[in-house]
């Protein structure tokens, strides 16, 4: 959950826009979501039934976010993506204080399911918080709601990347060839840094402590909506 929290958080940081954040974080997830595809179809993690509902979904929710992303203009894209980091930093917060994370949908349909989560991938690249959480809450048993949940992930993490490239190619968000080489710019970093990561996750998050570590992604990504946000009204 944290990767494409913490990533988008900090390019909007960076003063990277809000199409190139989510183009270069899903970009990213496509070589580290098939390593964790790999891994946990070799550990039988998934559930084809549940995957499969969840990336029709999720790819139809995600295409929505990559048009509504490049679609509009700021103030209002400013203010959409700051709304975006301040739920998600309120909810990890939620969920540092509970230990466990919050169920948002209240909902047995899969295919609902994917296209919430997929909406939120377009849209910022985060699609853990929703999806993963969701799964939990129907009583699916853990191992396969992360499996499940990262395999569908891949295929709407490539939607999205498509999406925004075609997008960019048209000219809805600047100078294709500028975009690009901006796109390239944090893809390499974020592949260079999620790989090893990717392979590492598992011993780390045994040994990590976990609730300081899901406060402090909580108050990041808070702290930096509302730094986005509030110029926006004063």
């Amino acid at each position: 959950m944290g990767f494409g929290v913490i990533s988008s958080a900090v390019l909007l940081f960076q003063g990277f826009a809000p199409p190139l954040v989510s183009a270069s974080v899903n970009a990213a997830k496509i070589p580290t979501g098939l390593a964790a595809g790999l891994s946990h179809g070799l550990q039988g993690n998934i559930d084809w039934r549940v995957a499969r509902a969840l990336v029709i979904g999720g790819v139809l929710g995600g295409l929505s976010g990559a048009v509504i992303l490049s679609g509009l203009k700021s103030p209002w894209l400013n203010g959409l993506v700051s709304l975006y980091l301040v739920i998600l930093g309120v909810l990890i917060l939620i969920r540092a204080i509970r230990g466990r994370p919050p169920r948002l949908i209240a909902s047995r349909r899969l295919g609902l399911i994917g296209a919430a989560g997929g909406l939120m991938e377009g849209i910022g690249g985060s699609w853990g918080p929703v999806v993963t959480s969701a799964l939990l809450g129907v009583g699916l048993e853990p191992r396969r709601a992360i499996g499940s949940s990262a395999l569908a992930e891949l295929a709407v993490s490539a939607s999205v990347f498509v999406t925004l490239l075609l997008m960019l190619w048209h000219g809805h968000w600047g100078e294709a060839e500028a975009g690009a080489l901006q796109t390239l710019a944090p893809l390499a970093g974020l592949v260079c840094g999620a790989l090893p990561a990717a392979f590492l996750g598992g011993r780390l998050a045994a040994r990590a402590p976990r609730r300081i570590l899901t406060f402090g992604v909580g108050a990041m990504a808070l702290g930096i909506g509302l730094y986005r946000g509030l110029p926006l009204f004063f």
